[in-house]
């Protein structure tokens, strides 16, 4: 994505020769980037670019843009703007329909403002509700209660009207079946922002499982373009985990914060997709568990990380001009 915004590309050019990579990070984003069609680019630029070269002028009007295009109903990632980011036909054809989607959710929200003031609570409430377990203090119908309220939380906090990043559950299944499942899937889904917290310690995560063809359902519903597409720096706001796909991949790739040392490590970029948001219930929560370590996002671990992912990607794509600036 070469700019044609002037105090953007001195801007890029600035930080692209930063010593701090999380800034570095940033701007090579954006300059990566293969998927934004010139006609959303165009309109970027011209009604949210910034007003000088400064970072944070950079960061505000990219805020101001987010504001008025993406946080809202129908965001323009879904609409024919964003064409070039679309998914092959066969995701959201009726067999791709399918498909099962899943995302980690963040707990410290709910737990605060819901009856449910555990992880302990909830995992108890899940079981009940699932039939994994009796108990004499409540009922199926209390449990499915209960969840709904943990729901509605999910549904109406001030997050709730971004566009959803998830992945494939088959892709993951044995990520998702392992113990440790809650590490594991911050780790291969680059999920850096759930740290464990002051708060609550462990950072309680729930993971969310649901039909493509419920994305393609509401998709519908709201008169949308297109219900899944493939994440692009105009999508959120800019951040140093993220990294851009070539456009050979039929999907984003996340950014693996275990690292890539296996040999076959390009074999094993999680796919990765946008979809308008959907009304969580009941039915939808998985399993339950707590984030109880940090990933390492150091300087150092970082530049390494996005180094060895382009890497992956550059070879899964054989596109060795990938990335190159």
């Amino acid at each position: 994505m070469i700019s044609s915004n002037t105090l953007l590309t001195q801007l890029l050019e600035s930080l692209l020769k930063h010593d701090d990579i999380m800034l570095r990070a940033r701007a090579e984003n954006f300059r990566f980037e293969e998927r934004v069609s010139q006609t959303r680019q165009i309109s970027y630029e011209t009604k949210h670019g910034p007003v000088s070269s400064n970072y944070e002028d950079w960061l505000e009007s990219h805020k101001d843009y987010l504001e008025d295009s993406i946080y809202k109903a129908v965001p323009e990632t879904f609409s024919s703007v964003n064409s070039t980011a679309s998914l092959p036909s066969a995701v959201t054809s009726e067999l791709g329909e399918d498909q099962e989607l899943i995302r980690i959710e963040s707990l410290d929200y709910a737990l605060r403002e819901t009856k449910v003031r555990s992880l302990t609570d909830l995992e108890n409430i899940l079981a009940v509700y699932q039939g994994l377990r009796s108990d004499l203090s409540l009922t199926p119908g209390d449990a499915k209660a209960a969840l709904q309220e943990v729901c509605r939380s999910f549904n109406q906090n001030p997050y709730a009207v971004r566009p959803r990043f998830a992945a494939f559950s088959q892709e993951l299944k044995e990520d998702i079946n392992a113990l440790d499942w809650p590490i594991r899937l911050r780790d291969r889904l680059g999920l850096a922002h759930l740290p464990p917290t002051n708060a609550f310690g462990p950072h309680p995560v729930v993971l969310m499982r649901y039909s493509v063809k419920e994305v393609v359902k509401r998709a519908r519903t709201l008169s949308a373009e297109h219900s899944l597409v493939v994440p692009t720096v105009l999508d959120s706001e800019p951040y140093e985990i993220f990294h851009p796909a070539p456009q050979e991949q039929n999907f984003g790739r996340t950014l693996n914060l275990a690292g890539y040392e296996a040999e076959d490590a390009q074999d094993h970029l999680a796919s990765e997709v946008l979809h308008l948001r959907i009304d969580y219930n009941p039915n939808h929560i998985w399993k339950v568990g707590m984030i109880t370590r940090y990933a390492d996002t150091s300087p150092a671990r970082l530049e390494t990380l996005r180094s060895d992912h382009l890497a992956c990607l550059q070879l899964l794509s054989n596109r060795d001009d990938f990335g190159i600036l």
